[in-house]
């Protein structure tokens, strides 16, 4: 395997977002909504967190959606009064990944598909590109050989990660996440190898 130092830095993200799954009433054009968005930045060589950050993004287009996703992550009214603008949110993206430098990843592939759509729906470009995104619960998968998608909270146990039993906020898991990265790197994980092999089309 390669030398990490030699490999990306790493922008760890995990998104709060609204969600439709009643089997009817799905409202027209709904698409989902970021709400939240904990970002941990990890210096490829050194595995050192280099940058965090954590904001309440303001939903603009299905409100009732918004606030049925709000009181499942417990965030309060008085928790927007400090949200942001989801173009701020990328704006802030863009100061801690360099595209083609960084690998964006987060637990699972959802948080690409909601960012990319987001973008869209607004008419802004993304500012992640797709080939540096790093799903690191398929990264997991393939690499344990499993025939299922561990959770992130059972993968964390598995590696034995002190997460403080912090899991609330986007910045906790978030936080989580990077940790257990670290601890895949340091035990000689590459994340290239999982890549050049979902390239092919393992």
């Amino acid at each position: 395997m390669g030398s990490v130092s030699e490999k990306k830095d790493f922008l760890v993200v995990d998104l709060e977002f609204t969600q439709y799954t009643k089997p009817q009433g799905r409202p027209s054009g709904f698409f989902s909504e970021i709400i939240e968005i904990g970002a941990v930045k990890i210096d490829g060589g050194s595995l050192e967190t280099v940058g965090l950050a954590h904001h309440f993004v303001r939903p603009r287009f299905y409100p009732r959606q918004a606030r049925e996703a709000m009181e499942f992550c417990m965030i309060t009214d008085e928790h927007m009064e400090s949200a942001i603008e989801f173009a701020e949110m990328l704006e802030g993206i863009r100061g801690m990944y360099v595209p083609g430098e960084t690998y964006f990843a987060a637990w699972g592939d959802a948080d690409y598909r909601v960012l990319a759509q987001g973008c869209r729906r607004h008419g802004l470009d993304n500012p992640v590109l797709r080939e540096d995104y790093l799903d690191m619960a398929a990264w997991y998968k393939w690499e344990m050989g499993d025939s299922y998608t561990t959770g992130l909270r059972k993968a964390t146990e598995e590696q034995h990660i002190d997460t403080g039993l912090l899991w609330h906020t986007a910045i906790d898991d978030a936080t989580n996440t990077g940790k257990l990265l670290v601890r895949l790197l340091a035990d000689g994980w590459d994340p290239e190898d999982f890549l050049t092999e979902a390239r092919l089309g393992y």
